[in-house]
């Protein structure tokens, strides 16, 4: 288990590298709403698809990766643990 900051700069989601047999990420947000682009775009505090503070999620390995994520406001923590499907 790790958590991951969002704040007012868009990021990637996942910063240092998952475990090769990481299939899925279980993820849940606290402290702030952020929005999220999976395409390569650059989220914005308008753009993106919105998450809101207390939500939670399973994202294959391959989406968590791809992610950007942005705070709308203040900053957000997610806790994430890397699940292996086999």
């Amino acid at each position: 288990m790790r958590t991951l900051s969002a704040t007012g700069t868009a990021t990637n989601f996942i910063v240092a590298a998952l475990n090769a047999n990481t299939s899925h990420v279980y993820w849940s947000l606290e402290g702030a709403d952020i929005r999220l682009t999976i395409d390569g775009s650059t989220p914005t505090t308008l753009v993106g698809h919105i998450f809101k503070d207390g939500n939670s999620g399973i994202w294959s390995a391959s989406w968590a990766k791809n992610a950007k994520v942005i705070a709308v406001s203040g900053t957000g923590v997610f806790t994430i643990s890397e699940l292996n499907y086999v």
